[in-house]
């Protein structure tokens, strides 16, 4: 399916790492005010901006890619969000995974550390781009079945936020001159629901406007959509941001996609978009016939 595989568009990813919506609305994090996400994006949308930035943000990636650190979509996402931090006049990029150590011990590590010049406080910032398939009407896992919402909420919450105030890791940021002023929490990202089946209510904490996905089996994802004049393509990881400036010179039929998943054999969730001309219409997971099972049992 290598033709059928579209490439990203790292500037409009960046846009969408700005400007997206966390997934959730409460949990008790302190979530970046929309005002300070409004005053990013705007910066970054700026025609001159972009025409001197983009070549930029492109060769940095790429550079990253050849040195192989790793290809993990999270890494990614903080790579656009360093990029920001480094490229916006109201930001200065401290530390990156600062990790605090003491006696030996890893206490954990913070994922930027950055002084906002217009107030001059300096901020700790957790941030996650996340995307989670709905299981058994209240629980939401990743499609590696790795990783599990209510688990990462917890984590942030209980852990890589409340970190800075150890006594430990307290001495340690005095040591290095840091004094943390305020934290914010970002999580964007999508939220898949099954097809075809009775759909649940959401907590009340969850986003609506980030559960207009899907996830599905082969067949049903035939039986729903064969009848629609869409073309579909196969989005590899870094085209889960944006749904709109990915290239996609190849597209398949409904059936046609659904018959070289099977044929190549389906192990994992395929994440998968409807293009109504150059528009996304829609975008869900493929998933395989025994998914269900397997995300079942990782909610144990």
């Amino acid at each position: 399916m290598r033709e059928s595989i579209p490439e990203p568009d790292h500037w409009a990813n960046l846009l969408w790492a700005l400007g997206a919506e966390n997934i959730l609305r409460g949990g008790g994090l302190p979530w970046l005010p929309s005002s300070r996400r409004t005053e990013l994006l705007d910066h970054f949308t700026l025609p001159q901006v972009r025409e001197r930035l983009a070549p930029q943000l492109d060769s940095e990636l790429q550079r990253i890619d050849e040195q192989k650190r790793t290809a993990r979509l999270g890494v990614y996402f903080e790579n656009l969000w360093a990029f920001a931090f480094a490229q916006h006049p109201h930001y200065q990029l401290l530390h990156r995974n600062l990790p605090l150590r003491s006696a030996g011990r890893t206490l954990g590590e913070l994922d930027f550390v950055v002084r906002h010049q217009p107030s001059g406080a300096t901020e700790h910032w957790e941030i996650a781009v996340k995307f989670y398939l709905q299981v058994a009407g209240e629980f939401w896992v990743g499609p590696g079945l790795h990783d599990r919402l209510d688990i990462k909420l917890a984590r942030m919450r209980e852990h890589q936020l409340p970190l800075v105030h150890q006594p430990a890791a307290r001495e340690l940021l005095q040591r290095l001159d840091i004094h943390i002023h305020r934290q914010w929490a970002l999580v964007p990202g999508r939220l898949f629901r099954p097809l075809g089946g009775e759909v649940s209510p959401l907590h009340r904490d969850l986003n609506p406007a980030c559960c207009n996905f899907w996830w599905a089996p082969p067949d049903e994802f035939q039986h729903r959509f064969a009848g629609k004049p869409w073309r579909w393509v196969q989005l590899p990881k870094r085209t889960w941001l944006a749904d709109s400036g990915y290239k996609a010179p190849h597209r398949d039929s409904c059936a046609s996609l659904a018959g070289k998943i099977i044929d190549e054999g389906i192990h994992n969730p395929v994440c998968v978009a409807a293009l109504d001309d150059d528009r996304e219409v829609s975008r869900g997971f493929i998933v395989p016939g025994d998914w269900y099972e397997s995300a079942l049992a990782a909610t144990v």
